[in-house]
C-alpha cells in the first residue's frame, strides 16, 4: 500500500502528459507515492510515449474512453493508498505542491479534499474554488448574461470574488483539473458519479463529501499551473457533454423542476444560435460550409441529447 497515488488522465495529450508526469515525479519526491496514468483511448502514441520515457509509471488502457471520473476511479481501484491526487494531462505541479497538499490533509481530519492554487501558462491566476451552482446562475449562463456583465456581482460571487482565498479556506468546490483525496473519504462515497462524463464530475464529487460532514478546502501555498481545456478542445465535444452535465447535476442536487427548466432554457439557446450560425459562417466556400455543418451538428446532437429519446437520463 502506497501512501499516496497520482493519477493522470490523459485523452490524446502526448506532450502535455508526459510535462505532467514528469511534474508529478518531481512533486512526489521524498513521499511514498505511485504514478498512474489513466489513458482514455488516445490515438496520439501518448501510451508508446509514456512506456518509452517512465518504463516505471503504470499505464492502465481506457480504450472505451468512458470519461474523467470513470478513468480516477479505475485506477485508484488498482493500487491501495491513504491519499489520491487526481490530475488532468493539462496539469504541471509546482515541485513542493503535493507534500504541501499532503500536510494539509493530514493536519485537517475533517477535510475530505483539497486543491492548489491554480495559475494560467503565463503566470495569470486561474479560478481555483467555487460555489455550487444553482438554477439562478445557470440560467444568466445559458441567457448569455454573464457574456455580456461579465463581472455582475451573481457570477463574481460564484468564484469567491468576495472572499479573501490568498490563505487556506473550506469552499464549496474546487478544480478537478488537480485535487487531492483522502482515500477512505473518496471510497466512503463511491468515488466519482461515471455519469458525468465531462464537467462537473468534481462539483458533485464535492457536493456529496460536504453532505456526508467532511470539509473541502483551497490550500494556495500549493501551486499548479493549468493548460484549461486542452483535452477538449473540439466545440461539439465541449458544448454537449457541458450542458449535459449541468442539466444532469441539477437533477440529482436540486431536483426534476430546475433541471427542466434548465433544460428548456438549453434548448431555446441551442435552436437560436442554429440560426443565428447561418449568418455568422455564410456558406460561401468549402471552408465555411464544413465549419458551419460542424457547428449546426453539435446542435443539432445536443438537441437529441436532451430530448425525450436523447441520452439524458436522470441519476
Amino acid at each position: 500500500m502506497s501512501d499516496t497515488v497520482v493519477v493522470v488522465v490523459s485523452y490524446d495529450t502526448r506532450v502535455l502528459t508526459l510535462a505532467a508526469i514528469a511534474s508529478a515525479r518531481a512533486a512526489t519526491a521524498g513521499l511514498d507515492a505511485r504514478v498512474i496514468v489513466a489513458d482514455n483511448g488516445s490515438a496520439d502514441g501518448t501510451v508508446a510515449a509514456v512506456r518509452a520515457a517512465y518504463p516505471d509509471v503504470t499505464v492502465l488502457e481506457n480504450p472505451d474512453n468512458p470519461g474523467y471520473g470513470a478513468a480516477i476511479n479505475r485506477a485508484a481501484a488498482t493500487e491501495r493508498s491513504a491519499y489520491l491526487c487526481a490530475m488532468n494531462a493539462d496539469v504541471v505541479l509546482e515541485p513542493d505542491s503535493l507534500p504541501t497538499l499532503r500536510r494539509f490533509l493530514a493536519a485537517n481530519r475533517s477535510c475530505a479534499a483539497v486543491g492548489p492554487a491554480l495559475a494560467y501558462p503565463d503566470g495569470t491566476p486561474q479560478p481555483s474554488a467555487k460555489r455550487f451552482p444553482t438554477l439562478g446562475l445557470a440560467l444568466g449562463e445559458v441567457l448569455g448574461i454573464h457574456s455580456l456583465a461579465p463581472r455582475n456581482r451573481w457570477r463574481a460571487r460564484f468564484y469567491y470574488a468576495d472572499r479573501d482565498l490568498t490563505r487556506a479556506a473550506e469552499v464549496d468546490t474546487i478544480s478537478g483539473s488537480v485535487m487531492m483525496l483522502s482515500t477512505d473519504a473518496f471510497e466512503a462515497v463511491r468515488g466519482f458519479d461515471e455519469r458525468f462524463r465531462m464537467y462537473f464530475e468534481e462539483t458533485d464529487l464535492c457536493r456529496r463529501l460536504r453532505d456526508r460532514g467532511r470539509s473541502v478546502a483551497l490550500c494556495p501555498a500549493a501551486v499548479a499551473v493549468h493548460r484549461h481545456g486542452a483535452s477538449t478542445q473540439q466545440t461539439s465535444v465541449r458544448q454537449v457533454e457541458y450542458y449535459l452535465s449541468y442539466v444532469r447535476y441539477l437533477r440529482k442536487h436540486h431536483g426534476r423542476a430546475a433541471a427542466a427548466v434548465l433544460r428548456m432554457a438549453v434548448v431555446v439557446a441551442a435552436l437560436a444560435r442554429m440560426a443565428g450560425l447561418v449568418v455568422k459562417y455564410p456558406p460561401l466556400d468549402g471552408r465555411r460550409v464544413a465549419l458551419l455543418w460542424a457547428k449546426e451538428a453539435a446542435c443539432a446532437r445536443l438537441l437529441r441529447s436532451l430530448g425525450p429519446s436523447g441520452a439524458m437520463r436522470a441519476p
